[in-house]
């Protein structure tokens, strides 16, 4: 008779087994004579574990143990036990232990679905076991619950010994989730004395196979030589999310239903015997167990993505972390910038290195690419550009070694283009521009002239030569970088933003503070855009030669 009281099937080397109430708490397990299992095993210690109750249920706790105590398959010092867990004390060919209790749900109703045949409207009565599995399932905490919670159901209506849970992997191959026995035992799902064929006609048709030895003649139905290996019965059934009816004008379209995974049962001792009720019962089972694994399934896509936006708002924070968090400003200097990723991250970056000889450094790069795998390389160029440029450099040394370094560290699909430019007190700009957008010179009587270059970017080709160019500013000009995010900046027309317009903004605000030229580049590439999506990643810096501005 089945009992609430929790209790461990104990399975010795040679097979044999034998149920052991759980009485007590604490319930020890060991070697030596006092302990409430004995477990006469020279390799398993004197006090090798206990069983304890608690609040959350029973826990396991291993007690000092010399080779350790597993659960399924897992070293452990102390664990929450749940029904069906396998238990090992120290060695894999010693005792099988396996944790069991009715105090779950499935058992309870399984126990109900054994009434069944006495009631007097067995119809209803099913009918209302279906709903109660239906209510369980939807409960269950998570997808190993819920496929456990559907194998030890479909086993018990059965009356199988075994059942093996195929699922679908992302690839769309059948591969064996879950191997549950009889009792509520967890099986190791390294198994191969199973139906190959029945499971993959099963996937294929998305029709259920019963196939059940004659009692008579002890041979299966149309002799398909599938029942071997002792196997006297074998019922499998698709899990399959329900098709979908859709309307296109006066055309009903229904799509096919879409094949989740397999439930495999068998059993050796005899075979099974299904009724034509029980049948439509196991079937109304496969398609619940389909819907909440569906569900499952999306619940753990949600929670995935969650967790992916959680870890990329705090990349954000860190990429946010890496940039100056107050310009310097000078007698003879002042500076602004502004960044916008299109997406959480970005491969965008500007950057200040104070120089001797009181000069100033400026930066900004784009890393080829978008979101975490362009700020990862963007973070990598970072660091490695200010580490170097700090020393203070020859220009044209300090990018050759920082194009070796990317050349070394980066797959060869990423690379960086990169203006760097140092400005001293009489105003002279020395700079080097890797394959960046070509800067513009605002001058204060409206004039706008570029700053050209001929180099490759960053990443490309080890050991080339960058060439270092210089001009001379006037008080009150104004140099304008920029990523390639302003001008290919478009609008729902997918017209492009274009230099024409930045050059006209930037004539515009000839006079003006770096804050201003910000906010109206900014505004303009905004207005442009209207409605559109930001397609790139936005960086500008605008550094203005000469006393602050009031």
């Amino acid at each position: 008779m089945p009992t609430d009281q929790p209790r461990l099937i104990v399975r010795d080397s040679s097979g044999s087994e034998r149920e052991v109430e759980i009485n007590r708490s604490p319930f020890t397990l060991g070697r030596q004579s006092d302990n409430d299992l004995v477990l006469l095993d020279n390799r398993i210690s004197r006090s090798h574990a206990r069983i304890v109750q608690d609040a959350e249920g029973y826990r396991l706790e291993d007690s000092g143990s010399r080779h350790g105590t597993f659960v399924n398959g897992e070293r452990i010092t102390s664990h929450t036990l749940a029904s069906g867990d396998q238990i090992n004390l120290g060695v894999a060919d010693t005792y099988q232990l396996f944790f069991v209790t009715e105090a779950a749900v499935i058992p309870k109703l399984l126990a109900e679905f054994r009434k069944v045949s006495e009631s007097p409207a067995p119809q209803l009565q099913h009918l209302g076991m279906l709903l109660q599995m239906a209510q369980m399932l939807h409960r269950a905490a998570g997808l190993d619950e819920v496929l456990t919670a559907l194998a030890d159901t479909a086993i018990q209506l059965c009356d199988a010994e075994r059942g093996l849970l195929f699922l679908r992997d992302d690839s769309g191959e059948l591969r064996l989730r879950l191997a549950r026995g009889r009792g509520g035992v967890f099986l190791p799902t390294a198994v191969s004395d199973y139906s190959r064929v029945v499971v993959e006609r099963v996937a294929k048709t998305g029709r259920e196979e019963v196939i059940l030895e004659d009692a008579v003649t002890g041979r299966s139905t149309g002799e398909t030589g599938i029942i071997q290996m002792a196997v006297r019965g074998v019922v499998a059934l698709p899990l399959q999310k329900l098709p979908v009816t859709e309307s296109l004008g006066d055309t009903i379209i229904q799509a096919r239903p879409q094949l989740l995974g397999v439930i495999y049962l068998d059993s050796r001792a005899r075979p099974t015997a299904l009724t034509g009720l029980d049948r439509q019962v196991l079937q109304t089972l496969a398609v619940e167990g389909a819907t909440v694994i569906e569900n499952a399934r999306l619940f753990r896509m949600t929670r995935d993505q969650e967790r992916l936006r959680h870890e990329l708002s705090l990349a954000r924070n860190i990429q946010k972390s890496l940039l100056p968090r107050e310009l310097p400003g000078g007698d003879f200097f002042e500076l602004r910038a502004v960044t916008m990723s299109s997406q959480m991250v970005g491969g965008d970056y500007y950057d200040v290195i104070h120089l001797p000889g009181d000069r100033v450094g400026i930066t900004v790069a784009d890393v080829s690419g978008k979101g975490l795998p362009a700020a990862m390389t963007a973070a990598n160029l970072q660091g490695a550009f200010a580490a170097v440029a700090a020393g203070d450099p020859e220009l044209s040394e300090l990018f050759h070694r920082i194009n070796d370094f990317l050349c070394e560290r980066t797959p060869s699909e990423m690379y960086a283009t990169m203006f760097y430019g140092v400005l001293d007190r009489q105003g002279v700009f020395t700079y080097v521009n890797g394959g960046h957008t070509i800067p513009f010179v605002g001058q204060a009587d409206g004039t706008v002239t570029r700053l050209g270059s001929s180099n490759f970017p960053l990443g490309f080709f080890p050991g080339i030569k960058f060439e270092v160019a210089r001009v001379q500013l006037q008080v009150g000009d104004q140099v304008v970088i920029y990523s390639d995010g302003v001008t290919e900046a478009n609008n729902a027309s997918h017209d492009l933003f274009d230099e024409d317009r930045l050059n006209a903004v930037v004539q515009q605000c000839a006079g003006g503070r770096p804050q201003d030229v910000c906010d109206r580049v900014v505004a303009a590439v905004q207005e442009f855009a209207g409605g559109a999506p930001q397609a790139d990643d936005l960086t500008l810096m605008v550094l203005r030669f000469g006393p602050v501005a009031t």
